[in-house]
C-alpha cells in the first residue's frame, strides 16, 4: 500500500500544527507525528477507520486522532489517499 497526501490534507496539517504551535511547539510536533503515524498505520490496516457516515461509501473512511481531529481518507486499490484533516467540531463541506 502507498500513502499519498492531497494538497488540501497537507494544507490542513500545516494549519492545525501552526495553530497548536502558537501555544506549544512541542505539542505541534507531537500532533504532526501522531497524524503521520496514523496515516502510515493504514498501510497494514486500510479499513481500520470507520466509513464516513454521511457518504455511505466503503472506500471513504475516517480515523479519529486524539479525540479532536479526523483524518479522512479514500482507498483506491493499493493506494490510500489522505483527503483532509478536520476538527470534529467543524461541519463538513460538500464534497469532502
Amino acid at each position: 500500500m502507498k500513502i499519498i497526501w492531497s494538497p488540501l490534507s497537507l494544507q490542513k496539517l500545516n494549519y492545525y500544527a501552526d495553530y497548536i504551535a502558537r501555544d506549544n511547539t512541542d505539542a505541534a510536533m507531537a500532533f504532526i507525528d501522531e497524524i503521520e503515524n496514523k496515516a502510515e498505520s493504514l498501510k497494514a490496516y486500510p479499513h481500520k477507520g470507520r466509513m464516513i457516515p454521511a457518504l455511505n461509501d466503503e472506500m471513504k473512511r475516517e480515523l479519529v486522532i486524539k479525540s479532536n481531529y479526523l483524518l479522512l481518507y479514500e482507498i483506491h486499490g493499493d493506494i490510500i489517499e489522505i483527503l483532509t484533516i478536520r476538527h470534529v467540531k467543524q461541519k463538513p463541506k460538500k464534497p469532502e
